[in-house]
């Protein structure tokens, strides 16, 4: 039971996460930190797409708290498209609901 438990409730979470996404995000990693946590690991076309994708999380049923744990400026591509910014961000989640 608690396995399956545990596959429903990471399941919707991550329906949640994937629904929060604005414009602009994509993902490199998502990876669950033991229960009650996830650290999603991505790059963004600005600092407001990250900003929107942490209020949107944040606007959850399943997530506690999200906040950027960091953020950098990614190295320069050599096709010369626009330069992305790369972020870290630390989301808690609420117990079964």
């Amino acid at each position: 039971n608690t396995i399956k438990s545990n596959k429903r409730v990471s399941y919707r979470v991550l329906a949640q996460i994937a629904s929060s996404v604005p414009k602009g995000i994509r993902f490199q990693e998502i990876e669950f930190k033991g229960v009650g946590s996830v650290v999603i690991k991505g790059d963004a076309s600005s600092d407001q797409d990250i900003l929107k994708f942490i209020a949107n999380l944040n606007g959850q049923k399943l997530i506690k708290h999200a906040a950027i744990a960091s953020m950098k400026l990614q190295a320069k591509s050599k096709s010369g498209a626009p330069q992305r910014k790369g972020f870290r961000v630390s989301v808690r989640i609420r117990g079964k609901s």
